[in-house]
């Protein structure tokens, strides 16, 4: 009987571990030093490592409360608190938000990989490198001055970074093409871990990197596929990393990819602009005189695109600039069509009470206040009216809309400073009771390649605000405060392109 518990025993705990040995994340403190295997499992077509392993391995655990599923730990001086189902953790008693939740899988917290050495850069390892060589994360690379290079395979051309941990002066560096299928980078008083370096690929112009010490210079052959028409290389100023880009005939451009022609690529010039609702199937929230949302949203929408139009000079483009419907999940796709840079989608709120008033801002994401939820389940109620309710189906699965809200992750810390910005102005310029910046599941947010945001101007289903709504001249106010919010970000964000 014993020992036919023992077996019981033995097979629980090896179906735990299966799915945990399914990968592993691999770090290492340098360099040189020995390679740690962190639990991982593959999870919404992304890797997903264990806390409890790499905590145990590198820090320290506090607790683990079973019952709560929280663990604490320190790192560094650290202290953190992750939460099973949660996107919100403790950093030093400080709340901090994910772009998806930790998730529990058998006995152990499990969370995105990206985003958690995410994290590590942030607190305890600013310098931590991804080799590509061996899959291997270093969490402290040491004194090396040139720490990763990567590739990039551009419409117009190949784009070779080196990643440096100190400026180098533009005559330390030369790059040219030998008679041979190779290309030479030299990088003179430069130092790096050689093994970590090495590069193959499989397809494309380049076949592989080789670095070398050459007396007192650091050296990259570069053995190419195919003969290039062009090379020019520059110093990043902001990083100091070093930029060969290489012109090929298959690739060919008639414009040079120099500092300007990278940087001009992150440059906010086009907008999209989304008026909500619209057309017979979604007139939007109905105000008690009978005023439709849709009709206030497209007349501020048009006031805002011309403001941006004729003071900003940027290119705008409306998801709709008529009375007409259009589906939610075509209305990202516009604006990733268009080459968007921000999304904007404006609408008005409304409650079953006349009493609340004033506006707020959303930015997209998991987790979100019962208000929230409301507000975002009365917004995306419009899919019960359009024909291909299936489509919703995938976009709002748990699986799917993690996938979409680590995407969105990407641009969180832009979507939210452009928010904060809007608010500032609605409440400076308009005098209107600010609500605040939050966070919800609204399917408009959840396709835009950019930062993206949600505005409700105000309730219409409160008589003041509907009263001062339904005013051309308050309408031009609220396009006005939205254009002056987006200038200040437009400002903040290229100025540190610029620098």
């Amino acid at each position: 009987m014993l020992n036919e518990k023992k077996y019981i025993v033995f097979l629980l705990l090896l179906a735990m571990l299966i799915p945990l040995r399914a990968q592993v994340a691999s770090f290492r403190i340098n360099a040189s030093g020995e390679s740690r295997n962190i639990f991982a499992s593959r999870l919404y077509g992304a890797k997903w490592m264990s806390l409890n392993h790499f905590f145990n391995t590198f820090g320290e655990i506090r607790s683990l409360d079973t019952h709560e599923w929280s663990l604490s730990a320190s790192l560094g001086g650290v202290e953190y608190v992750f939460y099973a189902n949660s996107a919100f953790y403790l950093r030093n008693g400080e709340w901090r938000h994910l772009p998806s939740t930790v998730e529990r899988l058998s006995y152990g917290l499990y969370i995105s990989e990206a985003e958690f050495v995410r994290i590590l850069r942030e607190d305890a390892y600013p310098d931590l490198l991804y080799s590509e060589s061996d899959d291997h994360y270093i969490l402290m690379p040491g004194d090396f001055s040139v720490r990763d290079i990567s590739l990039r395979e551009m419409k117009n051309g190949t784009v070779i970074r080196i990643r440096t941990s100190k400026t180098f002066p533009r005559d330390y560096c030369r790059v040219w093409q030998g008679n041979n299928s190779y290309l030479y980078i030299s990088i003179y008083d430069a130092s790096a871990d050689l093994n970590t370096l090495a590069r193959s690929y499989p397809s494309g112009v380049i076949r592989e990197i080789i670095p070398v010490m050459a007396k007192e210079s650091l050296q990259f052959n570069v053995k190419l596929r195919m003969r290039i028409d062009g090379m020019e290389y520059f110093i990043e100023p902001e990083s100091g990393d070093i930029i060969v880009s290489l012109r090929h005939a298959y690739q060919k451009s008639a414009t040079p990819l120099d500092e300007d022609g990278m940087k001009q690529r992150w440059l906010i010039d086009t907008i999209v602009i989304d008026p909500g609702h619209g057309g017979s199937k979604s007139p939007g929230a109905v105000a008690p005189d009978g005023t439709l949302e849709k009709d206030i949203v497209l007349d501020v929408s048009r006031r805002l695109g011309s403001l941006l139009e004729s003071r900003l000079g940027v290119r705008v483009v409306y998801t709709r600039e008529k009375d007409v419907f259009v589906p939610l999940w075509q209305r990202p796709k516009i604006a990733n069509e268009a080459a968007g840079k921000l999304f904007v989608s404006i609408h008005c709120n409304s409650s079953e009470s006349s009493r609340p008033y004033g506006t707020e801002t959303f930015i997209l994401a998991p987790k979100s206040t019962e208000e929230s939820i409301a507000i975002a389940a009365r917004e995306n109620k419009v899919i019960e009216l359009e024909d291909d309710r299936e489509r919703y189906e995938k976009l709002l699965s748990p699986e799917q809309y993690i996938l979409s809200t680590m995407a969105q992750g990407i641009y969180m810390k832009e979507s939210e400073s452009l928010a904060q910005a809007v608010e500032m102005n609605f409440k400076n310029r308009n005098g209107a009771r600010s609500r605040g910046v939050k966070q919800a599941s609204f399917i408009v947010l959840i396709g835009p390649a950019m930062p993206a945001i949600l505005t409700e101007i105000g309730f219409i289903s409160n008589y003041n605000e509907l009263n001062k709504l339904k005013k051309d001249s308050y309408r031009q106010e609220i396009a006005h405060a939205l254009y002056l919010a987006i200038t200040e970000f437009k400002e903040n964000y290229e100025r540190e392109i610029r620098n």
